[in-house]
């Protein structure tokens, strides 16, 4: 028997998987497929027969043959562990499979039982059906694929080189991707659509373009209809770098555009002045609302014109989306928003904002907070029954689970986790959460806890794990212990050793540079390991943020916008001429990233701070109802400043 955390992995479990094999013979397993010794996986697959990890067995022997199985063996796979995440991951691999083979009638077969297709398991199943004579795929196709530049699949590239042998696309459609690809600066697709409407690109042309676009634009050839997608790209280029000067250019020359090509060129100094947070973008939207318009753009033109608390072309602009989109959080929050203080509204709104105060998310909070009423409480805890955690523990998935972070393979575990919880309902998942929370698996905790519907457990969801480190440094700093809660959530879910893929560390997730910069300030000799040192990591990351917290006016959502994306941007979002309400600059923040996090950090430390028992909240007051004009100075952010500029963020 392998010595596992009693905790959770009981009898119960035994009943049903009978005895265990050593990890070692699991742990061989694991390694003999990663080396492709298929003479070491049949051997160790008949040693882990009954085991709780048979299943990993078979499929590791599986997969290194699937080229060149019996398909009835895929089959068997498939029928002895229904409803895995190895199931579902096999089953993925053999349509490729399948699809090499143009296997169609097997693929569409074996697709209909995939739960989360990946783009080209979705371009395949669009083939396969253009093979089986599917003139509805050849639409879809169309729809979806056609007008993108840059597919994140080669199938779907292949998707369209099909679509190309039909009779479905006209020059118009050759016209939209040729555009699209020129801005992508996607040569070789342009050149392939230039090709089919009988034209030819200059690759010198397109060089220069893509290096001096300003040469192109005081010089430009747009006596012709490549002639303007030409300078259309150029445009979009050299905006990128200076608008100002692109507007002039545009200016000079929109008048030689035909009326489609036009509002075109509008549409793209829009966008780009939309993500400079150029309040003149939400007029060059309304030039360009009757050309090609992405969801993606509208959303932009909605930001820009809350941005510049324009609120009838937020209402315009919010009309636009597909009714799908309409029916968002945040689309329907601004919808009630923009038409406060119109009196013959009042009643919708009210009804609209009621309907959103239901729930405590970001937008239930702010909803709250303009109907007047604050959140006093969370819901009732959920405490799971004797009969709820035997259910868990004897939950396969689940103990698999358990068992693989036990053995510190995070990301089979996560995977198994995930996929065991997501069709589980209220009680099923608080009874896991526990069972995570029980063995610090706390960011599973959270996942399993946050899922519910009807019952809850706020404990759960917003676990305070490292309490007394956490409550040490934040009444040392005085830092609001809410407010950390909610940033260490956010940051790492309290995974000690987590690391993001700009090189951020530990709870806090602070830069390297970030944290010796804190470290040189405290007096505290740095080395690379203590970030992920759980009590030098808060007291780093709480200094810190208390730090950005004062060089940034004591606003709390400037200093969690610049804890993400750097001190610096969150300045330089503020509006220079006037003030700004709290959820008009988060919502106008350009950076996807970062403006979801604002709204996440702000929102779990409400809870936190109900469950700190600190009395009723106000996402709004605590958020700080307005941020303040932007006071333009020669230095920013005073001394220090370039040090301690961390961002954690993904560049956009």
């Amino acid at each position: 028997m392998r010595v596992r955390f009693a905790a959770f992995i009981c009898a119960n479990l035994l009943a049903i998987t009978g005895a265990w094999a050593d990890d070692k013979d699991f742990l061989a397993a694991r390694d003999a497929f990663k080396q492709g010794d298929l003479i070491a996986l049949t051997d160790l697959r008949g040693k882990l027969q009954g085991d709780i990890f048979q299943v990993y067995a078979d499929y590791y022997w599986l997969n290194k043959q699937l080229d060149t199985i019996d398909p009835i063996a895929v089959i068997s796979f498939l029928q002895n562990y229904p409803d895995t995440w190895l199931a579902e991951k096999l089953r993925a691999e053999w349509l490729i499979v399948l699809a090499k083979r143009q296997d169609w009638a097997n693929y569409q077969q074996f697709y209909a039982a995939l739960q989360r297709p990946e783009p080209e398991h979705k371009c395949y199943s669009l083939i396969a059906r253009i093979h089986m004579a599917d003139k509805a795929a050849l639409a879809q196709a169309k729809s979806d694929y056609w007008p993108v530049a840059n597919n994140s699949s080669n199938v779907c590239e292949q998707l369209n080189s099909l679509l190309m042998q039909q009779s479905i696309l006209t020059n118009d459609d050759y016209w939209l991707r040729l555009r699209l690809a020129l801005q992508a600066n996607n040569r070789s697709l342009a050149r392939t659509l230039a090709g089919k409407l009988g034209l030819d690109l200059d690759n010198k042309l397109l060089d220069q373009i893509a290096q001096n676009p300003q040469k192109y634009l005081a010089n430009p050839d747009v006596e012709t209809a490549l002639g303007h997608e030409l300078y259309l790209a150029a445009l979009a280029r050299y905006a990128r770098a200076d608008l100002n000067k692109a507007i002039s250019y545009w200016q000079t020359v929109e008048k030689r555009f035909n009326h489609e090509d036009r509002p075109y060129g509008w549409r793209i100094l829009a966008v780009l002045a939309a993500k400079k947070q150029d309040e003149r973008a939400v007029d060059w939207f309304k030039l360009s609302e009757h050309v090609y318009w992405p969801d993606e753009d509208k959303e932009w033109a909605i930001r820009i014109a809350i941005r510049a608390e324009r609120w009838d072309e937020v209402l315009f602009f919010i009309n636009r989306l597909t009714a799908d989109k309409q029916q968002e959080r945040a689309w329907k929050y601004w919808r009630a928003r923009a038409m406060l203080g119109q009196p013959d509204k009042a009643k919708l709104v009210q009804a609209m904002l009621s309907g959103l105060a239901v729930d405590d998310d970001y937008y239930g909070l702010l909803a709250r907070d303009q109907l007047g009423n604050k959140i006093h409480s969370q819901p009732k805890i959920y405490v799971p029954t004797e009969a709820d955690k035997k259910v868990a523990q004897n939950h396969q998935g689940l103990q698999r689970a358990l068992a693989l972070f036990a053995l510190d393979l995070r990301t089979e575990a996560v995977r198994e986790w995930n996929w065991s919880l997501r069709n589980a309902d209220d009680k099923l998942l608080l009874a896991a959460a526990e069972q995570a929370a029980n063995v610090r698996w706390y960011d599973r905790a959270i996942y399993a806890a946050e899922r519910t519907k009807q019952l809850h457990s706020y404990s759960l969801r917003y676990l305070t794990p490292y309490e007394e480190v956490v409550r040490g440094y934040t009444q040392e700093l005085d830092v609001d212990p809410a407010w950390v809660y909610g940033l260490i959530r956010q940051e790492s879910r309290f995974v000690v050793n987590a690391k993001s893929v700009v090189g951020a560390g530990g709870l806090m997730q602070l830069m390297p540079k970030t944290a010796q910069w804190v470290a040189n300030r405290l007096n505290i000799p740095y080395h690379a390991g203590m970030v992920n040192e759980i009590g030098t990591n808060v007291r780093l990351g709480t200094y810190y943020i208390s730090y950005v917290f004062k060089q940034l006016g004591n606003q709390p959502v400037l200093a969690t916008a610049g804890y993400n994306a750097g001190p610096s941007r969150a300045k330089q979002w503020q509006a220079t001429n006037r003030t700004l309400p709290v959820d008009v600059y988060t919502e106008s923040i350009p950076f996807t990233e970062t403006r979801d996090y604002v709204k996440k950090v702000m929102t779990n430390a409400v809870h936190y701070a109900l469950g700190f028992g600190q009395g009723a909240q106000s996402i709004t007051e605590r958020m700080g109802t307005r941020i303040p004009a932007r006071i333009v100075q020669s230095s920013e952010l005073g001394e220090g400043a370039v040090q301690a500029e961390q961002a954690t963020l993904v560049e956009e």
